[in-house]
């Protein structure tokens, strides 16, 4: 039988700095630039280096010992108090949660939204989960995180090739594709504790990941027609039916992104080797172009938080890197990294700022503000790719 329940607990120990340190005198320079130096204290030290671990991806958050604005965390149980002293920065947040991990992901959104209320931060890191593909095994298997990286949950254990993850509307399953049952690519989905549930059967050929929409039907790719069109169905994999299809053979549609309202997709489409960014209504119609300024651009993502931006994967001179859409303003511009490597794949997290994306043979934090990029996946998990966030949708 195959089970699908692995838990790895991957503690982050970074230096945790407590007790005597060096007072920081260029807070100002700090906030000129939006930024926070910060010293984490606790009496808690796991429970500290999960937090610092956490802010450390932030992009308006700087991790610095020395620094005079100390978040402070005293913990009883299940329960913390979460403050800061520092004048310029003050605030004091109670928090409580049902488990270790959230707790430790509360902690570090009650930190990112104290210390950042002049800039109006939003919660990062309790409203966002990353699917995710790793060969750790020598096999491509779905796994899924958090953004303190405190637990990491193996999904799949099927010895065989488990790609494209994407978490269903509310969080609770995650769709993938395998050919594990059958010599045909067919939609799975699963919630890790038990035997995947088949949700997409009944459509032959090649298949795209299934994304899920606000309503909980999915969206995916599939050439059963002849074409590489998009197909719609629900949540269970129901009434699959064709709402794009692409004109020719030589034309690809694929990777649907549904709007947060569920009226549209965007979607990679056009001639093999040339793709583009397109809009469609999700009851289908006809595709509408979005300039990006590139002649190769893919993968685009709806931002969850901000409705008119779009990120996406472009190639310039070889290298893939990330750009964003802004749909009102009709304006496309790159994401400035202060990475050379490459980037791609990427997803929103909650706070509508920060993406997981691919990077070389891991997983990275980007904060699409100020560029900062972050290794999100530790060594241990080998190649890592594909990821998706899910983070909770607004009533």
């Amino acid at each position: 039988m195959r089970l699908l329940v692995l838990f790895a607990v991957l503690l982050v120990a970074p230096v945790f700095g407590q007790g005597n340190v060096r007072i920081e005198t260029d807070i100002a320079g700090y906030a000129k630039r939006k930024i926070v130096p910060v010293a984490v204290v606790s009496d808690d030290p796991t429970l500290g280096s999960l937090v610092q671990f956490a802010l450390s991806l932030h992009g308006g958050i700087e991790i610095n010992p020395s620094s005079s604005v100390k978040v402070r965390i005293g913990r009883t149980a299940l329960a913390a108090v979460v403050a800061c002293d520092n004048p310029t920065y003050a605030f004091s947040t109670d928090v409580e949660a049902k488990d270790e991990d959230q707790l430790a992901l509360k902690v570090a959104d009650a930190a990112i939204v104290g210390l950042g209320r002049r800039w109006q931060l939003k919660p990062l890191f309790a409203d966002t989960k990353v699917a995710f593909v790793s060969r750790r095994t020598g096999n491509a298997e779905i796994y899924v995180t958090n953004l303190a990286r405190s637990k990491t949950l193996q999904l799949t254990n099927y010895r065989n090739t488990s790609i494209g993850p994407r978490w269903s509307a509310d969080g609770s399953r995650v769709f993938f594709i395998s050919s594990f049952r059958s010599n045909w690519p067919e939609i799975f989905s699963t919630n890790g504790l038990g035997e995947a549930a088949k949700v997409i059967t009944n459509v032959r050929g090649a298949l795209g990941a299934a994304s899920s929409g606000p309503d909980g039907r999915i969206a995916f790719a599939s050439s059963n027609k002849g074409t590489m069109d998009i197909f719609v169905a629900g949540p269970q994999g129901q009434s699959p039916a064709r709402v794009i299809k692409a004109p020719s053979m030589e034309w690809v549609n694929t990777d649907p992104s549904w709007s947060p309202d569920g009226s549209r997709f965007a979607l990679t489409g056009g001639p093999t080797g040339r793709p583009g960014i397109y809009l469609a209504s999700s009851a289908g119609g006809s595709l509408q172009a979005v300039s990006t300024g590139h002649s190769y651009s893919t993968e685009p993502r709806w931002n969850p938080v901000f409705p008119n931006q779009l990120v996406f994967t472009f190639q310039d001179s070889g290298r893939l890197q990330l750009g964003l859409i802004d749909l009102a303003a009709g304006t496309h511009d790159a994401i400035e990294t202060k990475s050379p490597a490459a980037l791609a794949h990427a997803s929103w997290c909650a706070d509508g700022r920060h993406l997981v994306a691919a990077q070389g043979g891991w997983l990275a934090v980007v904060d699409s503000v100020t560029g900062k990029v972050t290794r999100l996946t530790p060594t241990v998990l080998g190649d890592c790719s594909e990821p998706d966030c899910w983070t909770r949708r607004s009533n």
